[in-house]
Protein backbone atom coordinates (compact mmCIF):
# COMPACT_ATOMS: atom_id res chain seq x y z
CA UNK A 1 0.00 0.00 0.00
CA UNK A 2 2.80 2.43 0.87
CA UNK A 3 4.60 1.64 -2.39
CA UNK A 4 1.48 2.51 -4.38
CA UNK A 5 1.20 5.86 -2.58
CA UNK A 6 4.87 6.58 -3.31
CA UNK A 7 4.37 5.74 -6.98
CA UNK A 8 1.33 8.00 -7.24
CA UNK A 9 3.18 10.79 -5.48
CA UNK A 10 6.17 10.49 -7.82
CA UNK A 11 3.86 10.40 -10.84
CA UNK A 12 2.09 13.54 -9.63
CA UNK A 13 5.44 15.28 -9.03
CA UNK A 14 6.55 14.29 -12.53
CA UNK A 15 3.39 15.75 -14.07
CA UNK A 16 3.87 19.02 -12.19
CA UNK A 17 7.53 19.21 -13.22
CA UNK A 18 6.50 18.58 -16.82
CA UNK A 19 3.94 21.39 -16.67
CA UNK A 20 6.53 23.75 -15.20
CA UNK A 21 9.06 22.90 -17.91
CA UNK A 22 6.39 23.35 -20.59
CA UNK A 23 5.38 26.78 -19.26
CA UNK A 24 9.01 27.89 -19.15
CA UNK A 25 9.52 26.79 -22.76
CA UNK A 26 6.31 28.53 -23.85
CA UNK A 27 7.27 31.81 -22.13
CA UNK A 28 10.74 31.81 -23.66
CA UNK A 29 9.34 30.99 -27.09
CA UNK A 30 6.90 33.92 -26.91
CA UNK A 31 9.65 36.28 -25.74
CA UNK A 32 11.99 35.12 -28.51
CA UNK A 33 9.38 36.25 -31.03
CA UNK A 34 9.90 39.76 -29.62
CA UNK A 35 13.69 39.67 -29.61
CA UNK A 36 16.51 38.08 -27.69
CA UNK A 37 15.84 37.78 -23.95
CA UNK A 38 18.88 38.56 -21.82
CA UNK A 39 20.67 35.72 -20.09
CA UNK A 40 19.55 37.19 -16.76
CA UNK A 41 15.90 37.11 -17.85
CA UNK A 42 16.25 33.57 -19.17
CA UNK A 43 17.84 32.50 -15.90
CA UNK A 44 15.08 34.18 -13.88
CA UNK A 45 12.36 32.40 -15.85
CA UNK A 46 14.12 29.03 -15.84
CA UNK A 47 14.58 29.15 -12.06
CA UNK A 48 10.85 29.55 -11.37
CA UNK A 49 9.07 26.55 -9.87
CA UNK A 50 5.70 28.13 -9.00
CA UNK A 51 3.21 27.01 -11.64
CA UNK A 52 0.81 29.84 -10.79
CA UNK A 53 3.54 32.46 -11.27
CA UNK A 54 4.61 30.85 -14.54
CA UNK A 55 1.00 30.87 -15.77
CA UNK A 56 0.79 34.61 -15.05
CA UNK A 57 4.10 35.19 -16.84
CA UNK A 58 2.85 33.17 -19.81
CA UNK A 59 -0.28 35.30 -20.11
CA UNK A 60 1.79 38.49 -19.89
CA UNK A 61 4.27 37.21 -22.48
CA UNK A 62 1.38 36.47 -24.85
CA UNK A 63 0.04 40.03 -24.58
CA UNK A 64 3.22 42.07 -24.35
CA UNK A 65 4.75 43.94 -27.26
CA UNK A 66 8.37 43.99 -26.09
CA UNK A 67 10.73 42.22 -23.75
CA UNK A 68 11.09 45.44 -21.77
CA UNK A 69 7.31 45.65 -21.35
CA UNK A 70 7.30 42.03 -20.16
CA UNK A 71 10.01 42.76 -17.58
CA UNK A 72 8.09 45.78 -16.30
CA UNK A 73 4.82 43.84 -16.18
CA UNK A 74 6.26 41.06 -14.03
CA UNK A 75 7.99 43.52 -11.74
CA UNK A 76 11.54 43.15 -12.94
CA UNK A 77 13.77 46.15 -13.30
CA UNK A 78 16.11 46.31 -16.27
CA UNK A 79 18.34 43.26 -15.83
Amino acid sequence: MQEEKKRRSKRKEGKIEGKIEGKIEDILELLEELGEPSEALRKYIMEQTDLELLSKCHKIAARTESIEEFEESIGLVQL
